[in-house]
């Protein structure tokens, strides 16, 4: 048992990491995109209070994905799927009530990639972890063996 919910802890850390890293490389392209259009600077920093909502939000959105997807589910993918989005939209929502977080300066933007980072990450685990189990008929939790 022990192995396994080190698997499993080790998942959603991957998972957490990488929907970090991805919202962290979205808010910087968007702003250079929005700066571009716009003719306004963008100046290439993250507020701290925005890293730690980052961090906050891909730990607790990791969770969701990989457990929905990961383990033995009798629910269809599309009713799996539909679960997790609502958990998000509910994690977005209380991410977005914190008022320390809730600054006007790039907060739209950074909530912007944090939704797409996301959705992005987990839904090709998703998409990987469904793959596998139809391959296979195992469902797994290791991001790194879905191929």
């Amino acid at each position: 048992m022990t192995k396994i919910c080190k698997k499993v802890e080790l998942s959603f850390k991957a998972l957490g990491s990488a929907i970090f890293m991805g919202t962290v490389c979205l808010y910087m392209a968007i702003g250079a995109l929005l700066a571009l259009v716009s003719g306004e600077a963008f100046y290439y920093n993250v507020p701290f209070t925005f890293l730690m909502q980052g961090m906050g939000m891909s730990m607790l959105a990791a969770p969701a994905w990989v457990l929905c997807f990961g383990s033995g589910k009798p629910l269809s993918f599309s009713a799996r799927y539909l679960l997790v989005l609502i958990i998000l939209a509910v994690l977005t929502a209380v991410s977005m009530s914190i008022p320390a977080i809730n600054s006007t300066d790039g907060h739209f933007v950074w909530v912007i990639s944090g939704i797409i980072s996301t959705l992005a990450f987990g839904t090709t685990v998703a998409v990987l972890s469904n793959k596998h189990f139809r391959n296979t008929g195992a469902r797994c939790t290791l991001l790194w063996e879905l191929s």
